[in-house]
């Protein structure tokens, strides 16, 4: 699928950047800042120390969502979206409707979720 028509390569684009927007968006709405100056009920603390966890795993999966939608801006214009970064074949274009950042072919993201392929020396 690395040869995208220009019209595709530009819808893709303008779903991904939209993508990339509303992620920003919300990573700059999470406050993870907890205001302690004054001691606080160790229940209350409780509470805060475990809604500001719950944020920060929120923000990193947000985080990481925003880098492979980066990486996939960056293969659209390297003219290579649609590839799968391991195994080279086409990422099936229902995978690539629903989850427009896909790195992987459905075959070879099972193969990460199995921990059989790190993402990282890919």
């Amino acid at each position: 699928m690395s040869k995208l028509k220009a019209k595709e390569a530009r819808e893709i684009k303008e779903k991904l950047q939209a993508e990339r927007e509303l992620l920003i968006q919300k990573l700059n709405g999470n406050d993870l800042s907890i205001d302690d100056s004054e001691t606080p009920d160790p229940v209350d603390l409780a509470v805060r120390n475990y809604s500001k966890n719950v944020m920060l795993a929120v923000s990193e999966n947000e985080s990481r969502q925003l880098a492979l939608i980066d990486e996939a801006l960056q293969r659209v214009d390297e003219k290579e979206y649609g590839d799968c970064q391991n195994c080279g074949n086409p990422v099936n274009p229902k995978r690539l409707s629903a989850i427009p950042w896909a790195r992987y072919c459905l075959a070879c993201q099972e193969l990460v979720e199995q921990g059989l392929l790190d993402e990282e020396t890919v």
